[in-house]
């Protein structure tokens, strides 16, 4: 039987990347096709690639009637209707740990990089052309407490690399988790206990704006955020606020609940970091990923259960 592979998006990896996908099927990107061979090809698609940015509901299904599988090339999966698939028998699967080393690298990064004010620095010094620019004393991290939201895969190596910068480890998870780190009930008691607050949790109805007025008053005015997570985690209005009034110290995001578009109220935010969700954008976690997806499509293949089979 051959099978027939559709990417839901355009073509981002290297070309040989896609020589796995082209081994086990017929591969074709939607955006590229014309109208009829869409009319042609959509009633024989049984997998599909997608990204976790990419929905996947009764649209999806209706276009490909019968999938029997979605590859999700990423962790999240809040855009995917798992009711739905579930329900039609359709498995989903996800890459959970390609790229868990690199987005708690960045968290990390993210947390030093606003600990050490490292782009006032960089700024001042541009602008003065001396090192006698006037820049004021940052903050250690040793020794200090870093609260992770979310000890999944990527909060749980986090948690590993602040051990190793002599750090207080505390977190807070929507499951019970077994470890040796200090467990708050809620997210606004990690916040008050923590001097860095770390968001690495997913999208979702259950997270929605967990991060609001509230959680940032108890961060406290020498408290930072960083969101290697999701957008959604954070209410940007509260979040605004909390920076131009000093309530928080400042914070470092790597995603955005207004994305792909940047909030223009963050613009005028100066103990605010951005970067655009690059977390995971290394080319060692592209190809690991890529890899991920295509055990779980092999072994679909096969009729195997899929490694990263999420139902």
């Amino acid at each position: 039987m051959t099978h027939t592979i559709v990417s839901l998006l355009p073509r981002f990896l290297p070309d040989d990347h896609y020589d796995g996908f082209r081994s086990l099927g017929d591969l074709y990107f939607w955006n590229e096709l014309p109208d009829d061979e869409k009319a042609r090809i959509a009633p024989t698609v049984d997998i599909l690639f997608v990204t976790p940015q990419v929905p996947v509901n009764q649209s999806t299904l209706d276009t490909f009637p019968n999938v029997k599988m979605v590859a999700d090339y990423g962790v999240g999966y809040d855009q995917a209707d798992l009711t739905l698939l579930r329900e039609k028998g359709i498995i989903f699967t996800n890459t959970p740990t390609a790229t868990s080393g690199d987005v708690a690298d960045f968290a990390m990064t993210l947390l030093l990089t606003a600990s050490r004010g490292i782009p006032e620095a960089g700024h001042r010094l541009m602008r003065s052309k001396t090192i006698k620019c006037g820049m004021p004393f940052t903050r250690r991290i040793w020794g200090k407490k870093i609260g992770i939201a979310g000890l999944g895969h990527i909060g749980r190596e986090i948690a590993r690399r602040a051990e190793g910068f002599g750090m207080q480890v505390g977190y807070t998870n929507l499951s019970s988790v077994d470890c040796t780190y200090q467990r708050f009930d809620n997210i606004t008691e990690l916040a008050r206990w923590c001097d860095y607050l770390v968001l690495a949790m997913p999208g979702g109805q259950a997270t929605y704006h967990i991060v609001n007025e509230d959680v940032l008053e108890a961060l406290g005015p020498e408290g930072f955020l960083i969101n290697i997570g999701r957008g959604t985690l954070v209410d940007s209005t509260a979040l605004v606020h909390a920076l131009k009034t000093k309530t928080i110290a400042c914070a470092a995001l790597d995603v955005f609940e207004s994305e792909p578009e940047l909030d223009p109220a963050f613009i005028d935010c100066p103990n605010l970091i951005v970067t655009p969700h690059i977390a995971s954008s290394t080319i060692e976690a592209r190809r690991d990923s890529a890899i991920q997806v295509l055990e779980n499509i092999k072994a679909f293949i096969e009729g195997k259960n899929p490694p990263c089979r999420v139902i």
